[in-house]
């Protein structure tokens, strides 16, 4: 017997009880452990938790239990009890690739974005078909705006666990038009997961899908000669006292409208008033949500034949109407995501937006120009994905998404995480760990959620200010003492900030957001921003800022 085979035979010896161990379930606990994963499938969380406590009080070593126990923690907002259960079967001798995969999950809900990257990629390793690990993957390199390597993950998702459905909400928009209607309705039929908010919006999609699944696709494409453009900004006021943002004059139709600058916002959505006297196309309802607390709001989405900001003009787009706008002198708001298309610069102290042609890829041979109108959560075109999917491999290759390209000039900016029209900055609050602040020239001022605001000093109850947002009031606000916040390479010392729950925010992102860098302060810089790169620049230059605002 030779040394390897004697080797190969002590290896085996050592390693299969070990694998017996961790993966061997009582014959008793198969049906529990169906059960519950029954109970999670179709939404029952809290009898889901149940079950999968109850295994687990029996023998804390089923780590797939546990792993169930922690994403039906996460999907109830119950984050510290979700990481307090992977780190305490963590700790033990081994695990399985579902508890790793579970614990990355948690570290994404926490923005603790390398972390949960070394979890997934630990997941694979030790089973690469571990289609919730490559799920977890492609949601974070989207994050990174790696939209290729977001795209190959999901892929794989799809084809290990077609019939999942967090996988298959992941893959709707990969499908043609025709064929993403067909599998939404069909999932909307059968017993998926009971999100309210969440079926609301698929039904709602559903419904926008059958109004325009037949006729071209609303491309929002550039009409004008001209590529680059700037346009004045007018501070838009809640009343003669108190300053909300920046303002930018866009036509709709043959309809001028004063819309909110706003970078925290996705798309065009405009008052039910200028909607009717611009004559929009009615399409179909829809519900949408942001700052506040009473819930999802409602409006319906339309066409505009044009849209001309500066000297920039646009055909056939989709905007949003709002049945109701928060109070301000403007009659909407525009995300600068709908100009993604360009490189944007939002030049506070002079009160100018420039758009101007963002760096050109080395493969690339045409520039894309359109609008993001209907607030399109990424760069790259959806339909041009579903294509790729029946094109050749050749063609196929040429149209699939992406990953973000650094030009040189470029090398010096801030990368930043996006999650949908919004832009994630690394934060560090006095000196805490990094915590993810949105980018957003539509709040007020710097703010921070209350829960990141008591882990870094006390918060007190605040009745100097009411806070509104697309979802009405905040019900209760906060202030802190004065802190220090780190953000690129800048630092604002003495800021005393207001502090509200941002939980229903961090739920929609999917990570935990822990404040805004709001108008107040990005209104002193000059902003840059490619959200193709996921990429920012911040300009201060202190002789071009009025005195009462440095």
């Amino acid at each position: 017997m030779s040394l390897r085979t004697l080797f190969s035979i002590l290896l085996l010896a050592i390693f299969i009880p070990i694998a017996t161990a961790q993966d061997s379930k009582p014959a008793a606990a198969e049906d529990g452990v169906a059960a519950a994963d029954a109970l999670y499938k179709t939404g029952k969380l809290e009898e889901a938790a149940k079950g999968y406590e109850s295994l687990l009080s029996s023998d804390p070593k089923l780590f797939d239990v546990r792993a169930g126990l922690m994403r039906t923690r996460l999907r109830q907002q119950r984050v510290d009890d979700a990481y307090e259960l992977g780190e305490a079967g963590l700790a033990m001798p081994y695990h399985t690739s579902e508890l790793v995969s579970a614990m990355g999950d948690v570290q994404f809900r926490r923005a603790e974005m390398r972390e949960a990257e070394a979890s997934y990629l630990r997941a694979l390793r030790l089973d690469p078909s571990n289609f919730r690990a490559r799920l977890g993957l492609s949601k974070l390199y989207r994050s990174y705006s790696l939209y290729r390597q977001a795209y190959n993950q999901l892929k794989a998702a799809y084809e290990l666990a077609p019939k999942d459905a967090e996988v298959q909400r992941a893959w709707f928009p990969m499908l043609p038009r025709k064929e993403r209607l067909k599998s939404i309705e069909e999932y909307l039929s059968s017993a998926r997961p009971d999100d309210p908010d969440e079926t609301t919006w698929l039904k709602q999609y559903a419904d926008f899908l059958k109004a325009t699944v037949n006729t071209p696709i609303h491309a929002c494409r550039l009409v004008s000669k001209v590529e680059q453009t700037q346009a004045p900004l007018t501070l838009v006021l809640v009343d003669p006292t108190h300053v909300r943002g920046l303002g930018l004059q866009v036509k709709l139709n043959d309809r001028g409208g004063f819309l909110l600058l706003d970078t925290g916002a996705g798309g065009i959505m405009v008052s039910r008033r200028l909607a009717e006297k611009a004559g929009l196309e009615r399409i179909t309802n829809l519900s949408y949500v942001g700052v506040g607390d009473k819930g999802l709001q409602t409006g319906y989405s339309a066409v505009a034949k044009r849209i001309r900001i500066g000297e920039l003009e646009f055909a056939d787009c989709v905007v949003d109407v709002a049945d109701r706008l928060s109070g301000a002198d403007a009659d909407g708001i525009i995300g600068a995501n709908v100009m993604s298309s360009y490189l944007i610069d939002i030049d506070g102290p002079g009160e100018m937006l420039r758009l101007s042609p963002l760096p050109k890829r080395p493969e690339e041979a045409v520039k894309i120009t359109a609008l993001r109108a209907d607030g399109d959560d990424s760069d790259e075109d959806e339909d041009m994905n579903a294509n790729a999917i029946q094109d050749t491999p050749k063609t196929a290759e040429m149209r699939l998404p992406k990953d973000r390209y650094i030009a040189q000039e470029m090398a010096g900016w801030t990368r930043v995480f996006r999650f949908g029209p919004s832009l994630l900055i690394p934060t560090h609050v006095n000196d805490s760990p990094s915590m993810l602040f949105v980018i957003d020239t539509g709040a007020f001022n710097n703010l921070i959620s209350s829960a990141a605001a008591r882990k870094v000093g006390k918060i007190y109850d605040e009745d100097r200010i009411q806070i509104k947002g697309a979802s009405g009031a905040v019900d209760q606000v906060y202030s802190t003492g004065r802190v220090k916040l780190l953000f690129s390479h800048f630092a604002q010392h003495n800021q005393e900030l207001f502090s509200f729950d941002l939980s229903n925010l961090s739920r929609h992102f999917g990570t935990e957001l822990s404040g805004m860098l709001g108008f107040g302060m990005l209104r002193t810089l000059e902003l840059k921003i490619d959200y193709r790169d996921g990429l920012v620049d911040f300009v201060y230059d202190p002789k071009r800022v009025p005195v009462f605002l440095r």
